[in-house]
């Protein structure tokens, strides 16, 4: 969630790993304008909001 409390379009949410992969090869990357992808894999979180 951004500040505002609205979804941060750049995340992604998925069911784990195979299932983001899945999501960025076979989806996003056969749209048309789309031109790059690029990913980075969060492990877990380390701190919140304080």
């Amino acid at each position: 969630m951004t500040p505002s409390g609205t979804r941060d379009p750049s995340r992604a949410p998925a069911a784990g790993h195979a299932a983001y992969e899945a999501f960025l090869m076979n989806r996003l990357s056969g749209l048309p304008a789309v031109l790059r992808l690029e990913s980075h894999l969060i492990m877990k979180t380390i701190k919140e909001n304080g």
